[in-house]
């Protein structure tokens, strides 16, 4: 599993989610206080409703600051995943103590149906509503920045809630001025049209934060961007059981490659650590992400074999691979011979490279699979980058008795090229 954040940006994310959320906190007391006076000064309960909604976003405010806070703490034997989830619980504690005051909100609002509606100070408290909802809209837009940039759920969450307070404070607004202006029911129906507003944005805010504890999958179009990017990269020839999951403002990711069962170890590696690096750097958000690399099991293979003369099954092997007149082509199926040719190797009348020439014209012809008995470093090299499968002739001195050997996987791997002198 490689990770895609240092701790010093971890922690910097974490830190100015902490500053938004204490920025939060201060101006959300300030408006609570002075909406509560004023509501209580004028009899208003559209007013006293949105301080009692206020109120709540102190505590949801409290509450994402104290998750944000537990999420600094550095990985520990006891939580070696860290504490990031810890943002999630605040954010379902801030669903709750939303709809609750959703729920105060209706009771009282419904309660002053039963007496006779009377507002004093009304431009004192349609001052208070309309700066309100001007201050709401500016702690909305910096929650909703703060919130994108460390990709805070709750305080993304509190982005929305506060963006709500700006409707809330115009729908106080708007039922004092009809209100004022004759309509004495409408202040009240501003208050139950909040209540419900606050209720409904409570339960939306717990689902999202228990599916999260649950682990479940809330933006498959991450799986699918994953799933595309990894398919792009050169060698891999499936992906599948891609799993994305959050954990408070990061993502955590594993998914499955599948590669040729013939590519080496050291290639498969490569790939890995190629694709984990694409994925990442798509998906800025994905603090780690861990590759399962796995051979793909084929059907069919296309084996290759030097030999010094073209009788097809019954060549004589050649005793070095790039000075071999001919390669001996041979089409595998579920372990079967299906077709066999004989290709004259043009490197082996050449002075230099011949190797490697050799070990190109194994590639442009798509072999899988090379049964020699010796081999230069430059083709080994040459191969292996090209994803062919290198075993030992091991002493064999029949073509049908390789393919047997091959099928009952009883020839070794060349791990390292020969290295004695004129081996080419």
């Amino acid at each position: 599993m490689i990770s895609n954040l240092r701790t010093e940006d971890r922690a910097q994310i974490l830190e100015k989610g902490v500053r938004a959320a204490k920025v939060s906190t201060v101006m959300t007391v300030l408006l609570a206080c002075v909406k509560t006076a004023v509501g209580l000064l004028s009899g208003s309960i559209a007013l006293l409703a949105d301080a009692v909604h206020s109120f709540s976003d102190l505590f949801s405010s409290l509450a994402v600051w104290f998750g944000l806070k537990l999420s600094q703490r550095r990985f520990s034997e006891r939580f070696p995943y860290g504490l990031y989830r810890a943002e999630t619980l605040a954010f379902l504690a801030v669903s709750i103590v939303v709809m609750v005051s959703g729920a105060e909100i209706l009771m009282e609002s419904f309660k002053r149906i039963l007496s006779s509606p009377h507002l004093t100070h009304t431009p004192a408290t349609l001052s208070v509503a309309a700066l309100s909802a001007f201050v709401s809209l500016l702690l909305s837009r910096y929650k909703s920045r703060a919130g994108n940039e460390t990709n805070s759920q709750a305080l993304q969450a509190e982005a929305k809630h506060s963006m709500i307070d700006v409707w809330s404070s115009m729908l106080v607004f708007t039922g004092i001025l009809i209100h004022w202006i004759g309509f004495v029911w409408a202040e009240v129906v501003a208050g139950l049209m909040i209540g419900l507003l606050v209720i409904k944005l409570g339960l939306g805010m717990g689902k999202d934060a228990v599916l999260v504890l649950l682990d479940a999958c809330l933006k498959p179009e991450l799986v699918s961007k994953a799933r595309t990017i990894a398919m792009g990269v050169n060698g891999v020839k499936d992906v599948h059981d891609i799993k994305m999951r959050r954990s408070g403002p990061f993502i955590f990711g594993e998914m499955h490659v599948a590669v040729d069962g013939a590519m080496p170890v050291d290639k498969a590696e490569w790939i890995s650590d190629l694709v984990q690096k694409r994925v990442r750097d798509s998906i800025k958000e994905l603090d780690s992400l861990t590759v399962h690399t796995e051979p793909l099991q084929k059907e069919t293979y296309r084996i290759v074999i030097p030999v010094e003369s073209d009788e097809g099954l019954n060549s004589k092997f050649s005793e070095h691979f790039g000075k071999a007149t001919y390669f001996l082509f041979i089409d595998l199926y579920e372990g079967s011979p299906t077709r066999w040719f004989v290709i004259e190797n043009p490197a082996a009348k050449i002075e230099k490279k011949r190797g490697i020439e050799s070990a190109h014209l194994l590639a442009q012809h798509k072999a899988d699979v090379l049964v020699t008995k010796e081999l230069g470093e430059g083709p080994y090299h040459v191969l292996r980058d090209s994803g062919i499968q290198i075993l030992d002739l091991n002493g064999e001195s029949e073509i049908k008795r390789v393919l047997e050997a091959f099928l009952k996987k009883e020839l070794r791997n060349f791990f390292q090229p020969y290295k004695h002198e004129g081996i080419t």
